[in-house]
This record gives C-alpha cells, structure tokens and sequence, in this order.
C-alpha cells in the first residue's frame, strides 16, 4: 500500500468515525427532548407571557361607581418547601395557630380538621398545589397574609401562593344592569362594557413567569418587558338617583298590574343624554321583578297611540290638513275599508265624540278621527304617506352605541306584498309598525328640542383618572324633522293631552302637580308569538316642563293582567313618579310658573 492510498484509508476511518459520533450525538438529543422529566424541565424554565391590564372602570354622570374589575384571588399551597428539620419542627409547633386562623377566616372545617387537613398535606409531600379557598377579596388577602406561618416567611418560604382573578363587579346592581352590560374576556360582552371595549381593555404588557405547578406561574423578575397600559374610564350620562326611581316605580306599577315586563327612559332633552333606563321583567310564580333583557333598546313593539304623534306631524307637513280642521267622527265607530276590521274610540259606548277638530283628536286620542284625518290627506296618495313618514325618520335605526338596538318595521311602499286597504288607517294608529321605546323615545324628544333628532347617548367621555381623555359629542341625527309650524302646533296638542282639567287621556295624572306636561298615551293590543294578538300593552311618552323641556320620559308596561291596561293607568304614574323626584331634585326646574304660563301661547 502506498503512502497516498493509507492516508486515504485513514481519512475514511476518520469520515465513519465521526459519522458514528454525530449520529450518536442526534440520537441523543430526541432521547432527550422526548423525556418527559426533560419536558418537563423546560416547562418550568422562564416563559414571556401577556400580562393584561386594569380593565377601565364605567361610572355613573355623577362619578359613583357602577362597574369595576375587584381583585379576587385563589390560595393554594405547596407544603414540598418544607424540606428541611428545623423548617418541619417551626411548621408543625405552628399549625394549630394555623388552623384555628384557616377555620375563623374561611370556616367549612373546624379547627381541628383544617389541622389535620394541613397535616396530611404536609406528609404526603406529593401535591404542590393544594387548594386552601378561592375568591378571597383585597382586604381579606392582607388578614391572611398576617397569619401565623404566613406572615413570617416569603412566599417560596412558607409555600402559600395566591392567583389573582380580576372579577367585575357592579356595585349598584341590579340598576341598569343590562345597560351596563357584561364584559366576557371570550368575546360576547354586551352593553356599555361592549360599546367601549376597546376604551375600557387598555394595552397588555409583557412579562418573564415561571410554573411552578400545573398552570400556576409566578413572575420570574420584578420588572415587565412591557408595562401594561391600565384601561380608561367611562363616565356615563346615567343618574343613579334618576335610575332608582325609575326602577322603583316600574317595579310597583308591574307588581300592582302583574304585568309581563316594562321598561322606563328618561332622555336630556338638550343632549340626547340617557339619564335613566329601566328594563324589568316579571316572574308570573314568584311576581319578582329583575333585568333580563334591555327591553327599551332591544324590543320593536307596535307602539299604539303614541304613534299617532308621526301620524300628524306627516299630515300637517302636508300642508292638506290645520290642526282647526273639524273631522266627524260620529258615534265613534269606523270601518275603514272594505274587509277592515271595524275601528272604535272608547267613546262609542257612550255616543261618540260627533264633530272634533285635528287637535282634539290628538287629545281625547280618537282612533276614528286619526283614521279619518289620514283618509282625508293621504287616501288618494297612499305612497305620499309613507314618504312623509320615511323623511321623519321613523324606520331608521338610531345607530347608538350599544349594540342591539331593534330594527324599527315600516311599509316602504304600497306595492309590497302584506300592504292592504286596511294599512293606511292601520298604520295611523301605531299598527303595522313597529319601534323600540328609545326609538320612541327619540323622536318624542325631538318635539321637546324644536325638530332635532338626537341620538341618545349612553356616555359623554373618556377619563383618564380625573383628566377627560375624550369627550363624546353630542350627534344630531337630523336637524329638523318638521317644520316649526308643525313642531309648534304638535307641542300644543301634547299639552292638551296633560292639562288638568281638559278633555285629555291624562288630564287626571298630573293634577296638582307644580309643573306642567306634554305628552301622549298609548294602549295598544300585544302580539303574540306565532301571530295575533294577546293582552295590552301601556305606554306614555311626553317632556316636562312643558314650557321649557328639559326632560323627556318614555314609558312601556307589556301585558298588564290586574287593575286596569290603559297607557293612562299603567304606565303615566310611572312618568309622574320620575317628573316629581327630577323636579324635587333639581332646583332650577323650580321656575316661576306664573309667568311661563302668562307668557306660553300654547294653552287655551
């Protein structure tokens, strides 16, 4: 063999040798990634974890707190640190102090079980993680922290560890529950915690954890790789007072007519502001009262007579009919069209109204008149009906900030395929339609601003501790929805439904009171599911003071059962409730009523 051959040889040698190793050295390291004990080993080395930020607070107009995240915390306990003589002899002379501490503070064993408890934990030596209570709030974390054992020793020390659960709380609940909503960290939140999500959630920060158990994991250093960003404040134009009383008089009302449910809300007039909202249902067993669902924001209903407000203000913007026009509404009984179902006011039993004018039919709320105002301007232009309502605006969203808000129904045109003969005049009387009460709401308030529709609003700002970070405007949806004429003459007419003793659906409701009302009653029959109808449904709309609005109040009650159904008896008693505690509360509404009343033209 030649010198060039054997280094050859050599070199192969070397080639395989090391191949060998290498291979070796591979098969090695899946071995060893595929141990479990190494797995997990690497488990328990430093990860960087998202660490979530302070959830922003949501507070009432006035600054009281209506939702918050409240630290709660789990404790669980690792007695493997004991590991030492000296440790063991320290742990056993305190565990009856121990005990008896664990057994006054979170109670379900006595002292003598929770000892015994921590005992057994303690000498089988194999658990980690044994669970000790769970939702121990801030201040209760600070008495256990001083508990024998505990308060001597770090947390590695003595083994005790405590897992932070931010829980929201609502200090005031149930009021406004379902307007304040629910924020569910998996999606799905709703209300105002939804709306301002984005606000409230902050930027979550970075941080080294190590597990030490299961899926316990504690910070690995005191410093964040990225602090996180604590979430901004809502302060919301509710008044919690307002609130109260709204849901204590709804509260009574549905208990006294053992109605279905019901709902209240109460507008600003200048900014759209919800003041208050008021959602309850009833339980037929137990007659409780709770918010379950946002009736006001979320249940397009057929709002009855109080659509009889639209209803005029689309005629009078006709220009085919005045207010002084005189209708013949007979003895209060009217079939509209051929196949119609016959119309009644609740003066046929007695003989009718005879001749009233337009204004007077707004006030005493005949149906017959309504219908035979709408035949007189519209009969020959059905369509022309339905575009004067469309330009108000009724069949369109709002749009608020909260979602769910009900999509308001409306012929569009009369070629659709469920418009009748019957629908002119159906329609006229709050039938065929259908509106949320804030919708209702809404456009009541529009009336009381002089022809604005404002969007209501839920929040007027963003807060950074006591700084406005972002204020939320005021948004009008349309600057006029009727002429001055029209709003002018529709302000009178809703006076007139109020005045004490006049001729009104709820001339009684506000006698003696020191402020003056406008607004409207409604009785309205309630669908049912699967089609027709079944029970009643009251309502009562309208602002105060009537001279100067500042507040607008829309009521519903569903279904009442007991004492009565109409808009008048079932739901304006709750307005008045919310009207005297807002005048009583706000001084500057205490005006000299002498002079507005010497001064208003809109009364007889």
């Amino acid at each position: 063999m030649n010198r060039t051959q054997h280094i050859a040889t050599r070199a192969w040698v070397l080639f395989a040798t090391f191949s060998v190793f290498g291979l070796a050295i591979i098969v090695r390291i899946l071995m060893v990634q595929l141990d479990p004990a190494h797995a997990a080993g690497n488990a328990m080395l430093p990860q960087l974890q998202t660490i979530e930020p302070e959830r922003g607070r949501i507070l009432s107009a006035q600054g009281h707190l209506l939702a918050a995240s409240v630290p709660r915390f789990d404790l669980h306990w690792d007695p493997t640190v004991i590991n030492t003589q000296e440790e063991r002899t320290d742990f056993l002379g305190l565990v009856p102090q121990l005990a008896g501490a664990c057994a006054q503070e979170f109670g379900r064993r006595s002292a003598a079980e929770w000892r015994d408890f921590l005992l057994d934990a303690h000498q089988e030596g194999t658990s980690r993680y044994v669970p000790i209570a769970r939702n121990i709030a801030w201040d209760r974390r600070q008495a256990v922290e001083a508990f024998p054992w505990i308060s001597d020793r770090s947390r590695n020390r003595s083994g005790f560890m405590f897992t932070e659960k931010p829980r929201r709380d609502k200090p005031f609940s149930p009021l406004a529950n379902r307007t304040i909503g629910l924020h569910r960290p998996e999606g799905n939140s709703v209300g105002i915690e939804a709306a301002f999500d984005s606000a409230l959630s902050g930027q979550s920060g970075e941080r080294w954890m190590r597990r030490i158990h299961g899926n316990y994991w504690i910070p690995a250093t005191d410093d964040f790789v990225r602090t996180p960003e604590a979430g901004l404040d809502v302060r919301t134009t509710l008044e919690l007072r307002t609130q109260d009383v709204a849901s204590d008089a709804l509260r009574a009302q549905m208990a006294h007519h053992e109605a279905q449910w019901g709902c209240a809300v109460v507008l600003e007039v200048a900014t759209g502001n919800v003041v208050a909202i008021a959602n309850l249902e009833r339980n037929a067993e137990t007659g409780q009262c709770s918010e379950s669902y946002n009736h006001a924001l979320g249940s397009p209903v057929e709002p009855g007579s109080t659509f009889k407000l639209a209803s005029i203000m689309a005629m009078l913007e006709s220009g085919r009919i005045r207010p002084t026009d005189t209708l013949d509404t007979g003895n209060g009984k009217l079939k509209p069209a051929k196949g119609c179902s016959p119309m009644e006011d609740t003066s046929h039993p007695q003989g009718g109204y005879g001749p009233l004018r337009l204004e007077e039919v707004f006030e005493r709320s005949s149906n017959v008149g309504t219908a035979l105002a709408v035949q007189q301007t519209f009969g020959a232009d059905p369509q022309g009906w339905l575009t004067a309502l469309a330009k108000i605006g009724i069949g369109n969203k709002l749009g608020v900030s909260l979602a769910g808000e009900g999509q308001p129904k409306m012929h569009a045109s009369i070629s659709e395929r469920d418009w009748s003969a019957c629908s002119l005049t159906s329609m006229s009387i709050g039938y065929e339609v259908t509106m949320t009460p804030l919708q209702t709401a809404a456009f009541y308030n529009s009336i009381a601003a002089d022809g604005r529709l404002i969007r209501p609003r839920f929040a007027d700002a963003l807060l950074d501790g006591e700084k406005v970070a972002e204020a939320l405007p005021v948004h009008i949806i349309r600057d006029r929805v009727a002429s001055r004429t029209t709003i002018s003459a529709l302000q009178s007419m809703m006076e007139l439904v109020c005045a004490p003793g006049g001729h009104g659906t709820a001339e009684d409701i506000f006698r003696d009171r020191p402020y003056r009302v406008a607004g409207k009653t409604g009785t309205a029959r309630a669908v049912k599911d699967g089609g027709g109808y079944e029970g009643h449904r009251g309502s009562f709309v309208g602002y105060f003071p009537a001279e100067k609005p500042v507040y607008t109040i829309a009521v519903v009650v569903q279904r009442p059962t007991k004492n009565g159904y109409y808009g008048g008896v079932v739901a304006a008693p709750v307005f008045r409730a919310i009207a005297d505690h807002l005048y009583g509360t706000n001084p500057e509404l205490a005006i000299d009523r002498g002079n507005q009343l010497a001064e208003s033209p809109r009364l007889p």
